[in-house]
């Protein structure tokens, strides 16, 4: 199913009327603990007050997708992809959103930013893995986790995944095995399969809003995960100081690779401005990963 096909499906399917048109449906009352708004009304089910969803013993980076079971919210864990009746799902993830500029923490929560509904949602055919943000007068969905080697088998955000540079190749985009290199064509192709795109400059510095600027981890990460000082106010996991992510400067006509973020190596330079906007194209080593965006899409 293209991507097209895929959205028309997931907008045919619920019905849903919410009382805030640039919300979503959804609203975190605890770090483990996410509500339908009141004055939603999904399928018919009218809810005049807050009702609580029905969550399992939720998993830190685990994407979840909420059904209505005998009209009551339900979640359940979504490894292998959305359900066709799901009404919409957040993600739980390892630490928390950074509330200032110092990053997050390490306390395992909902991810606000993450919750998404039928009719309000990342535009690429799979909202798993993905944060809205919303800074600088911009709005857009952004991965929350850099690529991962075998993204074709769960998306490109996933926690827990080796993560895809020069060393580590990651998949090729036509799943022909792996890719020559992760350079700049590579990834641009890879996230065009998942119907997404590379981050501007201007898209990267208010995705990374909030992170501890000026310091990168200790050592090379190996795995998508929590490095909760590089955590953004959007819940970008390892968002700077980890892995240089390619992007691009953001020219309408024609755009130059660019990378962005820094490196485990780039010490007191790493930060959410921290951007070489002019990059040879065919570049690949082990700091080079990438991260993938989308548009917003309210379909109702």
């Amino acid at each position: 199913m293209n991507a097209t096909a895929a959205l028309e499906a997931t907008a045919s399917t619920p019905s849903i009327v919410r009382p805030i048109r640039d919300l979503p449906i959804f609203t975190v009352t605890g770090a483990a603990a996410i509500a339908i708004r009141a004055g939603t009304t999904v399928d018919g089910v009218a809810f005049a007050g807050d009702r609580s969803v029905t969550v399992p013993d939720l998993v830190a980076g685990t994407d979840y997708a909420v059904r209505l079971i005998d009209g009551m919210p339900v979640a359940e864990a979504c490894p292998d992809g959305v359900p066709a009746d799901a009404i919409g799902g957040f993600h739980f993830a390892p630490g928390g959103n950074a509330t200032a500029r110092a990053g997050g923490d390490a306390v395992p929560a909902i991810n606000k930013f993450s919750c998404w509904d039928t009719g309000f949602r990342p535009a690429c055919p799979d909202p798993r893995g993905m944060a809205r943000v919303e800074q600088f007068g911009l709005r857009f969905w952004c991965d929350i986790y850099l690529l991962g080697v075998d993204h074709l088998a769960g998306g490109t955000s996933r926690c827990g995944e080796t993560i895809a540079d020069g060393g580590d190749r990651p998949t090729a985009a036509d799943g022909s095995g792996k890719a020559a290199r992760c350079d700049y064509p590579t990834v641009q192709a890879i996230y065009a399969r998942h119907g997404k795109q590379l981050l501007t400059y201007d898209q990267f510095r208010a995705a990374a809003y909030g992170v501890t600027e000026r310091s990168a981890a200790p050592k090379e990460p190996k795995t998508t995960g929590l490095d909760a000082a590089h955590t953004s106010r959007f819940g970008l996991m390892q968002a700077t100081g980890n892995m240089w992510a390619w992007g691009t400067d953001g020219d309408a006509d024609d755009p130059r690779p660019s990378i962005f973020g820094g490196s485990w190596i780039s010490g007191s330079f790493a930060g959410s401005r921290y951007a070489f906007l002019g990059v040879w194209p065919d570049g690949s080593d082990g700091g080079f990963s990438a991260r993938g965006r989308c548009d917003h899409l309210t379909l109702d």
